[in-house]
């Protein structure tokens, strides 16, 4: 089947006679302009929608200056659940012999036309001057570090392929392994309840996830079959202590994961939590889905979600306005983005992130050894 996808670039304007709707239609994104783009889920099928997904972005910025661009996609026939299957095959975290693949003419490693548009519209020019000819590194470096991708569900399948056609462009421009690497770097990346590979991309990728969240579990890494693995184990053991009143008197209680984080690569931090809501909440018909939605986590405040669901808020809203504050840095001098590790303002959440991870691997490991025990 031919592929006769396309994007439609746009940016949130103020209302006037124009731009009724405070959206405008752009060719391409000012290559030297500090931004974010904002990448929804696939269902952003019209300009309302497109918009929709960067006044919520807006809403969470400090600095409401802050240029907002977003896309609609026109995906004319494409099922983008097929191409998210095919591209995890193809980095080897998808599911083996997925029926969405049987039939599939293109191989696992296409990226779509729509995608390729987007390139053109937002990081192309980014790595030459107006004549065509390529920029200095510390030139694209700059201009790199002005742009900031925020990006739910199949945004970040979107960001991410855009990262490979980064690759092969910066390889056509004649740049050495060690600079490719380098500039990758310089690209920002926030994704929401993501759905790509772990442990591959080389730009600078902050990951927010529930593991709560079907659609983000279904990426088969190390990491998340681990907890994934931890988490059944545990509930099987909750079940056959569930009328036990001595054992939920010693402490023992169902599965929870808090607020915790892993690094699967040095430019790629993951925030997860074992669930937004309480089960409860989950299984209510008005509810659907909630763990999924990015209103999830761009909500200020949110009266339904758990505890560690509003610590993973707060970390999602934190990183986004640093990013937006450094992306401005960048207009007058080339600035690198710190490690998050070493920035005071997110200590405390990093230090809460990591006390939970390590209470959970112990907690965990406890009661594995009280269960081999009972049972000698």
């Amino acid at each position: 089947m031919a592929d006769n996808s396309h994007i439609r670039l746009g940016k949130r304007v103020k209302k006037s006679k124009a731009h009724p709707f405070g959206w405008e239609y752009m060719a391409q994104i000012p290559p030297d302009e500090p931004c974010i783009v904002a990448l929804p889920g696939s269902d952003a099928d019209n300009s309302k929608k497109a918009n929709g997904f960067a006044k919520m972005i807006e809403e969470i910025l400090k600095d409401k200056r802050m240029p907002i661009y977003s896309v609609e996609y026109e995906l004319a026939g494409r099922i983008s659940v097929a191409d998210r299957e095919a591209m995890l095959n193809h980095f080897g975290q998808g599911t083996p012999n997925s029926p969405l693949l049987r039939g599939r003419d293109e191989d696992n490693g296409y990226i779509p036309q729509y995608i390729r548009e987007l390139y053109a519209q937002t990081l192309a020019p980014r790595l030459r001057a107006a004549d065509g000819s390529r920029l200095s590194i510390a030139q694209t470096a700059q201009r790199l570090n002005m742009i900031t991708f925020v990006n739910h569900c199949q945004g970040s399948t979107v960001s991410f392929q855009l990262e490979r056609l980064l690759v092969e462009d910066l390889k056509s421009l004649g740049h050495s392994e060690k600079v490719r690497n380098y500039l990758l770097k310089q690209v920002h990346n926030v994704d929401v309840a993501p759905v790509i590979p772990y442990g591959i991309t080389q730009t600078t990728t902050f990951k927010f996830a529930s593991f709560a969240d079907e659609k983000v579990t279904s990426v088969r890494t190390p990491q998340s079959e681990y907890i994934l693995q931890r988490k059944r184990e545990h509930e099987r053991f909750m079940a056959g202590i569930n009328g036990n009143q001595a054992a939920r008197t010693a402490g023992d209680r169902p599965f929870t994961m808090n607020f915790s984080l892993f690094r699967p690569t040095g430019n790629e931090t993951v925030f997860a939590v074992n669930n937004m809501y309480p089960v409860e909440v989950q299984k209510d018909e008005d509810f659907d889905g909630i763990e999924h939605t990015f209103d999830s986590y761009s909500d200020k405040d949110d009266d339904y979600r758990t505890k560690q669901g509003d610590q993973l808020s707060q970390a999602f809203h934190e990183v986004v306005n640093w990013l937006a504050e450094h992306s401005k840095k960048n207009q007058e001098t080339l600035t690198e983005l710190p490690d998050i590790f070493k920035e005071p303002r997110f200590s405390r959440i990093i230090a809460r992130a990591q006390n939970n991870r390590y209470d959970f691997i112990t907690k965990e490991t406890g009661i594995q050894k009280a269960r081999r025990g009972n049972s000698r």
